[in-house]
Order: structure tokens, then C-alpha cells, then sequence
């Protein structure tokens, strides 16, 4: 991880994908230093969970049915 200024931070990422983060300048005393008061934190969770169950099969609408769900 590098900061080429105080509001730009680039990371390459465990893939090879780069990531740039950067933040608008501002006045307020709890930013003044910026990206540099940041620091890396080690990842909780990697890879997916389980997948969501699948969903039950309907049968489609009617075409009537389907337009009271317009209020027409």
C-alpha cells in the first residue's frame, strides 16, 4: 500500500487488481493527516459462503394477475 499525497492511496490486492482510494480535501480536525491515519486490516471473512437456497419453482402469472400487481 503507498500514498502518493495525503489523499490518494493505491493498493494491489492478493489478485493482482489495483484499488485507489482517495478522499476530497477537507478542513475538520479529525482529518488532518488524511489517508496517512489509515492502516491495513487483515481481511475476516475470505471466499464465499454457502449458496442461498434455490428458489421454489411457480408456475408464471397469468397475464391477468399480473397487471392487478400494476393497480390498473
Amino acid at each position: 500500500m503507498q500514498a502518493e499525497d495525503s489523499t490518494t492511496l493505491e493498493a494491489t490486492l492478493a489478485d493482482g487488481r489495483r484499488m485507489t482510494l482517495s478522499l476530497p480535501a477537507t478542513d475538520a480536525p479529525w482529518a488532518a493527516d488524511g489517508l496517512r491515519a489509515l492502516r491495513p486490516v487483515p481481511p475476516t471473512h475470505t471466499g464465499r459462503s454457502e449458496e442461498p437456497p434455490a428458489l421454489p419453482e411457480q408456475p408464471a402469472l397469468p397475464l391477468e394477475v399480473a397487471i392487478l400487481g400494476f393497480g390498473l
